[in-house]
């Protein structure tokens, strides 16, 4: 009983957590595109006797291969060409994703009550301060989950441009057919998906591209009240 009650708040907790559902959608999208274009036959058409017929244990692993690859190199590749891109672009366009560090670099005395957690973390070793290197661990856990965030943000919004333009011409693939099911309701429902999906899309374009490609959103200083803290 105490197995089931642990395994079900860890799934809760996971459940309410939206970079796992970034992360699940992702491998459903990409699975989804794979299937369609090897053995033509949509996740949203895969049956058990599909599974045992037309799928290899050799496939799987491969597969599996292949995402771990597309999410752990590929993504982070891509993030980082589209990032070089956007920083010889206009200023116009960077600066629709604001730098949540720019002022404090260029307005020290205005933020004196904050502190790199660079600057941060070689105090506490130079002073072996265990209470400041607490603080830093604190921020850059802080910042490794925001950034990871960032990173399934814009997989998942890039896994959604690749599958819609590769699974163009099939309407039988998972985003064809949210789409004909979201345009072929009414008025009413259609307008409230249509909205909610242009939200969560901004939303993803937001954090993937400001948040990962330009690293703007992840903020490297700490409060601290008092500088002179003791171990």
């Amino acid at each position: 009983m105490e197995k089931f009650l642990a395994a079900t708040s860890t799934f809760i907790e996971k459940a309410t957590d939206i970079r796992y559902f970034l992360l699940f959608a992702s491998f459903l999208i990409v699975t989804d595109t794979v299937l369609c274009k090897t053995i033509n036959t949509p996740l949203l058409q895969f049956t058990y006797s599909d599974v045992t017929n037309k799928l290899h244990l050799g496939a799987v692993l491969v597969y599996m291969s292949f995402f771990l690859f597309y999410t752990s190199v590929l993504i982070p590749f891509i993030a980082y060409v589209i990032g070089l891109i956007l920083i010889y672009l206009p200023s116009w366009v960077t600066n629709i994703f604001p730098d949540i560090n720019e002022d404090k670099r260029k307005n020290p005395n205005r933020y004196s009550d904050q502190i790199s957690i660079d600057i941060l973390r070689n105090e506490a070793v130079a002073e072996n301060n265990s209470v400041k290197f607490n603080l830093y661990i604190k921020r850059e856990n802080e910042n490794n989950d925001e950034y990871q965030l960032y990173k399934l943000s814009f997989t998942f919004l890039f896994t959604l441009i690749l599958s819609f333009f590769i699974n163009f011409n099939n309407q039988s693939s998972i985003l064809n057919t949210l789409f004909n099911y979201a345009f072929n309701l009414g008025d009413f429902m259609s307008g409230i998906i249509l909205i909610i999906t242009t939200i969560f899309i901004i939303y993803c374009i937001g954090l993937g591209i400001g948040g990962y490609c330009l690293k703007r959103y992840t903020d490297s200083y700490i409060y601290i009240g008092n500088k002179n803290i003791k171990p």
